[in-house]
């Protein structure tokens, strides 16, 4: 993973911060400006600052059902059960009852989290230790084994929202894990980690855009043109971004590949992506616009190392696309004047 390593890990924890908005942007400054060696480097640095900020804000509490024998009558008296443990015997009846309490689905799931990478020779010593001393902190969480399984059950809510960000990391550092103690191709493995980084590259470009710009801004599905209505098999057409001001419309789509150009032989001509040209002109030309309205598409591509990167503009049939790339590599204050100056491109 040469090509994604490239990326600061200061970078992709500020690209999660947009993507999510659940972080305060401030915490990034305390992310080292280095590389990460590997992906499970880079969610481990994350956790090492997200955790505490969770913590600061104090572990979520909410209402779980308690089974217990007692032989104080509180919540409801479980009939059936107290007859068949025979609890009268001794004066006890089995109760349930609802108790306010950190023992969450979303604590059990760090703390299981915590066990693990604590007793994990994939990271390093340090981060072992650092992840060990957290565990106080959830000594009223109950100790589950983690399984993937834990987060098909999670749901959230506006009184838990800040946890997705790092329930999520905790599911990805932890798959990560599991592909290297498995048999699963190296191959494989970049295709998921390269996965994972794009859809994290779609979701910043969109937040950005929300949180940074005046702009209209949405990910609309676009209808397509037909001229009977029949639209049956055909293919959703779901956009990344759409930027819209006045009159003018600019349909975005992130592309986040380990080659942004095609050369067919050493040496030749390097060459846009057909397909990804056909997408943006399929949407430009599907869009229903109004009489004034201006419309326009860009393929916004992370930057790779290789020296051909695409920096074009192109009009067909009256509409432009423009195909350009954004170095991640770079501070973030660089970024940031990029992608205001690519839309500045169309809007201005």
């Amino acid at each position: 993973m040469e090509r994604n390593s490239s990326i600061p890990i200061r970078n992709i924890y500020y690209m999660l911060s947009y993507a999510y908005q659940t972080l305060n942007l401030s915490e990034y400054k305390q992310i080292g400006t280095e590389n990460f060696e590997n992906v499970q480097d880079l969610y481990a640095e994350i956790l090492s600052v997200g955790i505490p900020v969770l913590l600061r804000g104090g572990l979520n509490k909410d209402y779980i059902s308690v089974e217990e024998t007692s032989n104080v009558i509180k919540g409801k008296v479980d009939i059936n059960t107290t007859i068949k443990k025979n609890t009268l015997v001794n004066k006890k009846v089995s109760v349930v009852y609802d108790e306010f309490s950190e023992n969450i689905l979303l604590n059990q799931i760090i703390k299981a989290t915590l066990v693990y990478l604590s007793r994990s020779n994939k990271i390093s010593r340090k981060m072992r230790r650092l992840f060990y001393g957290f565990l106080p902190y959830f000594t009223e969480v109950s100790d589950v084994e983690l399984d993937l399984k834990l987060w098909r059950n999670v749901r959230y809510n506006r009184q838990n929202i800040r946890y997705q960000f790092i329930v999520d990391v905790c599911r990805y550092l932890y798959e990560q894990l599991l592909f290297d103690e498995s048999s699963t191709s190296q191959i494989m493995k970049e295709l998921q980690d390269e996965q994972r980084l794009s859809s994290l590259y779609e979701k910043f470009i969109y937040a950005f855009f929300k949180r940074e710009t005046n702009y209209e801004v949405s990910r609309s599905q676009i209808q397509w043109n037909v001229d009977d209505g029949f639209t049956e098999a055909l293919p959703i057409m779901q956009t990344d971004l759409i930027l819209q001001q006045d009159n003018k419309t600019l349909i975005v789509d992130a592309k986040f590949y380990s080659e942004n150009m095609v050369t067919r032989f050493e040496g030749g001509t390097a060459k846009q992506k057909s397909s990804n040209l056909y997408q943006i002109f399929t949407y430009i030309n599907n869009w229903k616009k109004g009489s004034d309205e201006t419309v326009a598409g860009m393929l916004l591509y992370a930057k790779t190392s290789a020296l051909n990167q695409p920096n074009h503009i192109y009009q067909v049939k009256g509409n432009q696309i423009f195909v350009v790339s954004l170095d991640l590599q770079q501070d973030f204050i660089g970024i940031k004047k990029n992608l205001l100056s690519h839309a500045d491109k169309f809007f201005i």
